[in-house]
């Protein structure tokens, strides 16, 4: 694909990117960002694209690629992406493609974060962590910042969301799909007003975990409303403080309806492109008339069979 294309993409991406403003809202106030579905669906193609090499990255964006890297030994990527016209940027994280990310995900323990002070999911943390060393002198701290992220990758931006807003960076908004839980309820409370919206397709399975930590001894639960992706035009939606009361211990209230194919960024983007034409929503009762059952092994994984770890399809 060429340059130019993908020029006019971040342009545009940019443009529709207006949002809350910068700071810690006053108590009470929600920052979410609008549910405008053009604005995510272009969010959820550059999380598709993070899972890409250097090389493709590099040809899709040329000039307004800031940096791909993957410091540490987290092998976490990360995109930074800068438009100077309008002084944004733009930060995607990848998700799990390998057994060292695999790792950083099953490492439930919670341990206290030293920037924000909140309990946080310890492999996610460490990942954020390492990004957020090699990212911070890249900002520029003038700029609007939004962040996107699938799966491991969405928890990841959104920690890195937290220390930008604790370091007064301008926040356009957080987009993550298909993210695990990363804090407690206290967490959650403390930054129920970071501007993110969590979307999540169907009855993705990610998004329910983890349930409680290592020893049983935490509850995780999800900070920021979110967006049920259903079939064709439908979706649902629950504010922050419906989405973090159903996130307790809800893997095991969705234990019969999950599905690990629905984390598959293939049906994110096919959702998302259903909805450019017009959407309609419904309610949580009614959500099972409106999802399609998709068997294992369906869709296209970028991995070989060995370890179908990536869960990414965008071709």
């Amino acid at each position: 694909m060429s340059v130019p294309k993908y020029s006019l993409f971040l342009s545009i991406l940019t443009l529709l990117l207006v949002i809350s403003p910068s700071g810690r809202s006053p108590a009470g106030a929600q920052a979410a960002p609008p549910l405008d579905f053009k604005l995510i669906y272009r969010a959820a193609q550059l999380s598709s694209h993070a899972y890409d090499g250097k090389r493709r990255i590099l040809a899709r964006y040329g000039a307004n690629v800031t940096r791909v890297a993957t410091p540490g030994n987290t092998n976490v990527q990360y995109i930074l992406l800068h438009d100077h016209q309008r002084r944004r940027q733009i930060i995607a994280v990848r998700g799990t493609v390998d057994d060292t990310n695999w790792k950083l995900d099953r490492d439930r323990r919670i341990v206290r974060d030293g920037r924000s002070g909140v309990l946080l999911h310890r492999g996610f943390r460490r990942a954020a962590d390492t990004i957020f060393k090699d990212i911070k002198p890249r900002l520029k701290a003038g700029y609007t910042t939004y962040l996107t992220g699938h799966s491991l990758g969405g928890a990841v931006a959104a920690i890195l969301g937290i220390y930008l807003w604790d370091d007064a960076f301008k926040l356009g908004g957080i987009y993550t799909f298909g993210q695990p839980k990363f804090t407690n309820l206290q967490g959650a409370t403390i930054y129920r007003d970071l501007p993110i919206l969590r979307v999540v397709y169907q009855n993705d399975t990610v998004p329910l975990l983890p349930d409680r930590t290592r020893g049983d001894k935490q509850q995780f639960v999800h900070i920021g409303p979110v967006l049920n992706l259903l079939t064709g035009p439908y979706y649902l939606y629950g504010t922050a403080k419906q989405a973090t009361q159903f996130s307790k211990r809800s893997f095991r209230r969705m234990l019969f309806q999950i599905s690990l194919p629905d984390h598959k960024m293939k049906w994110y983007l096919q959702s998302l492109r259903d909805k450019q034409a017009g959407t309609k929503r419904v309610r949580f009762r009614d959500r099972n008339k409106y999802i399609t059952r998709h068997k294992y092994g369906s869709g296209v994984d970028t991995t070989p069979p060995k370890r179908q770890f990536n869960f990414n399809h965008h071709n």
